[in-house]
């Protein structure tokens, strides 16, 4: 499952279908998410939100927090301020950028985790059911494991504002120019 309107990288595919290939026999609860350092996913065009994740010693995640309003302040650390709150951090926490690798399984989970959130949120404008919250109670709940795959698996590059834009073209052109994908990216007809 990925976002529409990230650039994951040709890496980050290979690191999945990789994955995919090792774990063909794994049970029913054993999902992926390929990981990204926070420094890597910020935009200088305004605050974003991202799942910061917690990792234990077996490469195992353990918890994701969503964390609105992540920006770069004036000393180059990363920060936000949720109610009141700020956050630091350093830039090298790994963050989900919403790749993540799921068995049918999931469906069940998250239809019940839906109903739930529309009875608490059902009539809130505002209120978003996140996948790494979902994800995060389902480990909470020891109903589901997730590895989180190498950070380095490519350049993720997101469209979260209009300015944005300029800076996805140019690094696309960039991996284009060096062969990484053939030109033209889209063929005719």
């Amino acid at each position: 499952m990925i976002n529409a309107d990230d650039f994951y990288g040709a890496g980050a595919y290979r690191t999945a279908a990789d994955y995919l290939a090792k774990a063909a026999g794994r049970g029913g609860d054993d999902y992926f998410m390929v990981g990204y350092y926070l420094r890597k996913t910020v935009s200088p065009h305004g605050p974003v939100s991202r799942g910061v994740c917690s990792i234990d010693a077996e490469g195992f995640l353990t918890d994701v927090t969503e964390v609105v309003g992540i920006s770069v302040d004036g000393a180059g650390m990363i920060s936000a301020g949720p109610e009141d709150a700020l956050w630091q951090f350093t830039g090298s926490e790994i963050v989900s950028m919403n790749m993540w690798g799921f068995r049918p399984s999931l469906f069940g989970h998250l239809e019940r985790l839906f109903t739930r959130f529309l009875s608490e949120h059902g009539s809130s404008a505002t209120a978003e059911f996140y996948i790494p919250a979902a994800v995060a109670t389902l480990i909470r709940e020891n109903a589901a494991r997730v590895k989180v795959l190498s950070t380095d698996a490519g350049e993720w590059v997101g469209a979260t504002y209009a300015q944005d834009k300029p800076v996805v073209m140019e690094q696309i052109r960039g991996l284009v120019e060096a062969g990484v994908y053939p030109a033209p990216l889209w063929p005719a007809g």
